[in-house]
């Protein structure tokens, strides 16, 4: 009161233990943008310090929004209110007392012993908006929902971003974002109280940069949220947070500010796996095709949005490839409906191959096929004498991005890898682990490991399956003619109850048939690297990898024990050997005795044996 008068007043309910329910919150017009408001709901708070949570419903067209922002509340759900021009009443929340704990959601979720990860609200619409709404970095963004990522990470929000979901004007997408969003936790926030870190973090921004992007003011809110919950990554697709954030104490605010791609690159594990679904590749084949105009339907499908931010500039970049005919091959890759997959554009320079353009599709087949084109052309590089592989385009997409990084391409531009040699010794090349070696032949394709003493082991695979998993066709050893060769990841299910533990191992793949045939398949036809092995009842391994393997869950089923489990081996890298070692030869009979009718492990000079055979047969076709 002021002489007498009374200048606001707040009326408020306490109907459950852990809960205040604001009812009005008025100040008369003299005292408004006083603080008054303010002051008195934080009494409100103070008399009831075991309660957790504020709430006040409060209807749109009041026009008051700011100020349950202000009180760092946010808008947890809407609802149609009872005025007759229609009217939507907010829910707005804000947890209190944070200092005598948290609500169990938000607790879990900093206590786990996962990487935070706290998402902007564009990253939220790239997730949950309707499909039919263009966003230019809904494909990039869309890797954060990876099934081999969710282990990895805890993803979280700031209550921030249900008052940015709010301000949509489509009631429709409103609701279906903030619904389909709940399952995230809402991370509690200081506002009011202090403001300061997010007064540091807009002072060691550059001026220029808040003039030209003024919701930059908004955005640290969320940001400020983030630290405050000790996050390890703030992810968003906006450039200028992105840039602001380079200004920032990295020592006294270890976050790191990432677009989804980084996040994914930082959390991918040595061996990448990648989201390779053996169905999206069939057995069609795939075609590289010459490119010699301009055509438009190229533009859309390769375009990489973030770098290329106009068609005008995709299209100028094409054309300059193309007037270079003499010493660049623009090419793309379609299927045999004319779907497009891959373009590309190299020159060969000397012993350099050098990629001037590299996209791939978007979507899911995107990942797959980034990482085959990857070995296509470390295949071609080494097919034409070059030591060396430099990619050169400007426009590189999260999805290649990944791959890159995966493959061992140097982080500089141009990014670069260097080829073979054909074969070294573990010795020569001072690798001291399987590990090592593992990654010195993918990093280094088409070189082999020789006297690396890896584990080994010979499984056997019946031509049906091996026409799918390892590139066999119609039991002859052959490459189907595909522009981009083999599969780079998949998995095979095995009823043998071998379960590797030195890995990474090597694998040699005995074709065998026992389906009558006349004549037989019984060679070891191809090798692979294997990186993982587990075993599972059938129907867990069936929802964990079903879609990175060729079996049918019936045909899982069968393969199981008496238990019902079975064997899930991962493999990568594989490559049919050029000459296939028939069990009548004799480095198959030195190392393998009788009939071979599942899993197991040999001499690890049985694959040093084989694999001079392959060199002495000279570069691969």
């Amino acid at each position: 009161m002021l002489n007498g008068a009374t200048l606001g007043y707040v009326l408020y309910d306490v109907p459950r233990r852990n809960l205040i329910k604001l009812v009005h919150v008025c100040v008369g017009e003299q005292a408004r943008g006083s603080g008054l408001a303010r002051k008195m709901v934080d009494a409100a708070v103070r008399l009831h310090p075991r309660r957790s949570l504020i709430t006040a419903s409060c209807r749109t067209d009041y026009g008051i929004d700011e100020f349950w922002r202000s009180l760092g509340m946010h808008v947890a759900s809407e609802r149609p209110g009872r005025a007759l021009n229609g009217s939507i009443l907010l829910n707005w929340v804000k947890r209190i007392n944070v200092e005598e704990g948290l609500d169990l959601l938000e607790a879990a979720s900093l206590a786990s012993n996962l990487p935070l990860a706290v998402l902007d609200t564009n990253i939220i619409g790239d997730l949950f908006l309707p499909s039919d709404i263009r966003r230019d970095h809904r494909e990039e963004t869309a890797e954060l929902r990876a099934d081999w990522l969710q282990p990895l990470v805890t993803f979280a929000v700031s209550g921030e971003v249900d008052n940015e979901i709010s301000q949509n004007q489509d009631q429709s997408a409103r609701r279906r974002v903030r619904e389909a969003s709940q399952h995230l936790t809402r991370l509690s926030t200081l506002r009011p109280g202090d403001r300061s870190l997010e007064e540091g973090l807009l002072a060691a921004t550059d001026p220029r940069l808040l003039a030209k992007d003024r919701s930059l003011r908004t955005d640290v809110l969320h940001v400020a949220d983030a630290i405050h919950a000790g996050a390890d990554y703030f992810v968003t697709n906006d450039s200028n947070v992105c840039l602001a954030s380079e200004g920032w104490s990295h020592s006294e605010h270890p976050i790191r500010v990432v677009r989804p791609h980084q996040l994914v690159a930082a959390l991918s594990p040595e061996s990448f796996m990648t989201d390779f679904r053996s169905n999206l590749i069939d057995d069609g084949d795939l075609e590289w095709r010459g490119v010699e105009e301009v055509e438009s339907e190229l533009e859309p499908a390769f375009r990489v949005y973030d770098v290329e931010t106009k068609p005008s500039t995709f299209a100028q970049r094409l054309r300059d490839l193309l007037a270079r005919r003499r010493s660049t091959t623009v090419q793309k890759l379609v299927d045999a409906q004319g779907n497009l997959w891959a373009l590309a554009a190299w020159e060969l320079d000397g012993a350099v191959l050098r990629i001037l353009l590299i996209r791939s599709v978007r979507g899911e087949r995107g990942s797959t096929v980034a990482f085959q084109m990857l070995r296509h052309f470390r295949r071609a590089a080494w097919e034409h004498g070059a030591t060396r592989l430099e990619i050169t385009d400007p426009a590189i997409s999260p999805t290649l991005e990944a791959a890159l990084t995966a493959d061992g391409f140097s982080g500089t531009e141009p990014r670069a890898t260097v080829l073979g040699p054909a074969t070294a010794t573990a010795k020569d090349l001072g690798l001291a682990s399987s590990a090592e070696v593992g990654l010195a032949e993918r990093y280094r394709w088409p070189l082999v490991v020789q006297a690396s003493g890896m584990a080994t082991y010979v499984i056997p695979i019946q031509p049906r399956w091996a026409t799918n998993l390892l590139g066999l066709s119609d039991g002859l050893i052959s490459l189907r003619r595909r522009g981009l060769g083999l599969s780079r990841e998949l998995v095979y299910f095995s009823g043998s109850r071998i379960l590797p533990r030195d890995l990474p191992a090597r694998i040699l793949w005995y074709a065998t048939a026992d389906d009558g045939r006349r004549h037989p398949i019984q060679r070891i036809v191809a090798r692979s690297l294997l990186v993982d092995s587990v075993r599972l009842p059938a129907g867990e391994a069936l929802a964990r990898f079903g879609k990175v393997g060729v079996l049918r869950k019936s045909e899982i089923e069968a393969a199981a024990d008496k238990a019902g489990d079975i064997n899930v081996i991962r493999f990568e890298d594989t490559e049919l050997l050029r000459r296939p070692i028939s069990r009548h030869d004799e480095i198959f009979k030195r190392y393998v005795k009788g009939n071979v009718q599942s899993m197991r492990e040999v001499d690890p000079q049985m694959f040093d044996d084989v694999m001079v055979r392959q060199v002495s047969a000279g570069r691969p076709e």
